[in-house]
């Protein structure tokens, strides 16, 4: 029989609506929870858990593979979004990176919201409660260990897991000054063993390990709008969602709208909360104006490079036939995470020529980083399986400045939102990326312990080649040409804009969103782990209500 009603509908049974959905029925079993998701059940899916299976995943059924329009800072191109479309959404089809930003990004995000719920203090139990940290030295105070989510580093996932590259890498960038970095304090800055989500090499999803006993779950099923009601004192509560196909489902306690950067705001708008002048354009009633739905988008643009390798025959990177061991496919085949600050008197005119006069803006704090470099011994993104003669570089914007939009293309839910992330528009983020850029090579071309493994840039068709000597301008015109995003998009209904510090939207009652898109700024590292730290904090937020 149908469901036709629940105490919690969470709309989007992505990686924050499994955790959440999972964590308000464990609070209150007698509480009705469902889940709509518009993906399918992954699970008979092997590449869900499989080694490396989500680059198999990227632009399948499970994506929503989105396209954004032509973006004028990147000559025009339009790049593909992806974003996971199934039963647990972005966590099906990511890496597995498990990184939390620095304490500083998320003490900004609470100074400006004005909740200090969202500070780097007041997250801590809430990263800890979603860890299951392998590590049994990870310091207690930072980590947890009774999580769902097992993480381990490279080497704590399995001491066999020595790639050849690990020391030489480390040692490229400590010859540039890199030193280890101490997350006991919150600080990102330095050289970190990445930590991956993955457990004996098969990869975690917000469904499968949070579980979802006892929960309701619609997938393959497409949310329409939220409907409205007027209480006794003429206030407007969200009662119920309505499908694609007609059927509604009523809401007894509150509606949770956790649907992702994209289609969240798309939600938002078609149920008649946006930008008046744009639902007027689509014949959409006015629920309430809120202008700052589906702005604010930002995403962690990046540049990826590719390295020819001095000696290949000594089995440093995938497609060698030399990893005969099950351990290097236990993750990614990578070892560090090197993050560092931009140095102010770069950073500082690039924000001043955006715009931005105060001499103590936030990004300017001395040992804040505002970019990762992270080495992996494969030739990702090329047309050939990797051979293990290249490596790749990914350097990534930890704090962009840029900020684009989301709205809608018609009042039809099945049609996709129009995505314009204005990639790469500030000074800052060129002045960052660049910096960046030539930063990766002066480590891997420069030092004598780059020198040892790197023979060449692996030049992409029709570009030029860089080195650690190109001009500003020469890095900045291969970044336009090559650079991509992490897919690590949020801010669309940021907090303090669309929705409060408790997620509650603006303007009307029973209705919250809780995924990457109140994110009010961006954070540093991978999302998923402030995401599901997120989820923690909602239920707890919405079990207390």
């Amino acid at each position: 029989m149908a469901i036709t009603q629940a105490d919690y509908i969470v709309v989007g049974g992505g990686l924050v609506g499994c955790a959440l959905a999972s964590r308000l029925k464990q609070g209150n079993s007698s509480h009705t929870v469902l889940v709509v998701e518009a993906g399918a059940d992954p699970s008979d899916n092997p590449n869900v858990t499989s080694a490396l299976g989500s680059f198999a995943l990227v632009n399948s059924d499970v994506d929503w593979s989105y396209t954004t329009v032509p973006q004028k800072y990147t000559n025009n191109r339009a790049h593909s979004e992806n974003a996971g479309k199934a039963l647990g959404g972005g966590s099906v089809i990511n890496w597995g990176g498990w990184s939390r930003g620095d304490a500083s990004d998320y003490d900004e995000w609470a100074q400006l919201v004005g909740d200090d719920r969202w500070s780097y203090k007041a997250m801590l139990p809430f990263f800890r409660r979603s860890e299951h940290h392998l590590d049994v030295h990870a310091d207690p105070q930072t980590h947890g260990f009774d999580g769902p989510i097992h993480v381990a580093s490279i080497t704590g996932s399995d001491p066999k897991r020595l790639y050849g590259l690990r020391n030489p890498v480390k040692a490229a960038f400590n010859e540039l000054g890199f030193s280890q970095s101490n997350d006991s304090t919150g600080s990102s800055a330095g050289i970190s063993e990445i930590v991956e989500n993955w457990h004996n090499g098969l990869r975690q999803t917000s469904a499968k390990v949070y579980g979802l006993e006892g929960v309701e779950v619609m997938t393959e099923t497409i949310v329409d709008r939220i409907l409205f009601t007027k209480n006794s004192e003429n206030n407007l509560r969200a009662t119920a969602v309505q499908l694609a196909d007609g059927r509604t489902v009523s809401a007894n306690k509150e509606i949770i709208i956790s649907a992702g950067a994209y289609n969240t705001p798309q939600i938002l708008m078609l149920s008649g909360i946006g930008p008046a002048d744009e639902l007027q354009k689509h014949n959409i009633p006015l629920v309430v104006d809120a202008p700052h739905v589906g702005t604010n988008l930002f995403n962690h643009f990046a540049h990826f490079q590719l390295f020819n390798l001095l000696h290949p025959e000594k089995g440093l990177a995938m497609g060698t036939s030399l990893w005969t061991d099950p351990a290097f496919l236990k993750g990614l085949p990578c070892d560090w995470a090197i993050n560092e600050p931009v140095p102010s008197h770069l950073l500082g005119p690039a924000l001043k020529e955006d715009g931005e006069i105060d001499k103590h803006h936030p990004l300017l704090h001395p040992s804040r980083p505002h970019v990762e470099y992270t080495i992996l011994y494969a030739g990702f993104g090329l047309p050939t399986p990797p051979d293990g003669t290249i490596i790749a570089s990914s350097t990534m914007l930890l704090l962009p400045t840029s900020r684009g939009s989301v709205t809608i293309s018609s009042a039809s839910p099945t049609d996709p939102p129009v995505i314009d992330p204005n990639y790469y528009s500030t000074q800052a983020d060129r002045t960052a990326l660049v910096y960046g850029t030539r930063r990766v090579m002066q480590a891997l071309m420069e030092t004598s312990a780059g020198k040892d493994f790197v023979a060449s840039e692996m030049v992409p068709p029709g570009l030029e080649p860089l080195s650690f000597q190109s001009t500003d301008a020469e890095i900045d015109a291969r970044i336009r040409n090559a650079g991509v995003a992490h897919k690590h998009a949020g801010g669309s209904a940021a907090m303090g804009k669309v929705v409060g510090p408790d997620l509650c939207v603006y303007g009307v009652q029973g209705l919250r969103v809780a995924d990457s898109s109140v994110l009010p700024i961006p954070v540093g590292g991978h999302p998923q782990t402030t995401l599901y730290a997120l989820a923690e904090q909602a239920a707890d937020m919405i079990l207390q209500s």
